[in-house]
């Protein structure tokens, strides 16, 4: 086994022992990484401890077996803090951000220009106004698409690649069709095919979303409740054109927020 060291923020564990458990990273240099973390289930533990939302410097010994490789020491580097006003919101986002990423990123691929998109991303969360976590998170839904090769037509008509600007207000509505990819204009629409209805202004806001940077992001409060339309647009876009086989369970978490106030 190989000595490495590469920087990573945890997405997700699981318990297989009373004192160990194998972490999935995401890395700078490798991708998503899986790690064995050997009796880093016990307090006593004497190197330093893996934490969730948080940059940190793994150095690990690589495995070339096909198996996981081990963690051999840990560096905090960052801690990016939920606990401002809105909490539950931010642990919703980042959560869902985290298991995204845990679905969708291969292994052993680096992804250098997402990865520091994606502590950016915890950074604002972790500090902006709790009313633009949902502008936030769709803004980073819609990058990690994009890098990885799944964006959705929003700015243009799936069918007929018509300008988004050019049809918005044929109607009070516009329709997202998961299965063609996208917007579809009116003149391209299908009978008994499945849309989603979103309002014009949600498809504005998704649109500009798609091009605004984290820090313009930041900007543009959206009500819980609307942003829970477009995310669940692209979750289905996202589950028909990727394959995933389940729901993602973060989403479902966030959905039951709406009441909260996190989206007031």
């Amino acid at each position: 086994m190989s000595l490495e060291k590469t920087e990573v923020v945890m997405l997700k564990a699981f318990n297989w022992s009373e004192s160990s458990r194998t972490v999935h990273f995401f890395s700078r240099e490798f991708g998503r990484l899986p790690l064995v973390d050997r009796a880093g289930r016990k307090l006593t533990s004497k190197r330093g401890r893996l934490l969730p939302f948080a940059r940190m410097e793994v150095t690990f010994y690589g495995s070339k077996k096909g198996t996981a490789g081990y963690v051999s020491d840990v560096e905090l580097l960052e801690t990016f803090s939920l606990d401002a006003e809105g909490t539950l919101g931010r642990l919703g986002y980042g959560s869902a951000a985290c298991e995204l990423l845990f679905l969708l990123l291969p292994e052993d691929q680096a992804q250098n220009v997402l990865y520091t998109y994606f502590v950016s991303f915890l950074r604002q969360v972790s500090r902006s106004d709790k009313r633009t976590l949902p502008a936030l998170f769709i803004a980073f839904f819609l990058r990690l698409m994009s890098q990885l090769g799944y964006a959705p037509s929003i700015a243009y008509c799936s069918g007929c690649n018509r300008e988004f600007t050019e049809f918005a207000d044929e109607n009070k509505y516009v329709l997202f069709s998961p299965e063609r990819g996208g917007l579809v204009c009116r003149t391209c629409q299908k009978a008994g095919e499945y849309y989603i209805r979103l309002s014009v202004e949600g498809a504005r806001l998704m649109v500009a979303l798609q091009k605004a940077s984290l820090d313009e992001a930041a900007l543009l409060p959206i009500r819980y409740e609307d942003a829970t339309v477009l995310i669940g647009a692209l979750a289905k876009f996202l589950k028909y054109h990727s394959g995933l086989v389940s729901d993602i369970k973060s989403l479902r978490f966030l959905d039951k927020l709406k009441n909260s106030q996190t989206g007031s």
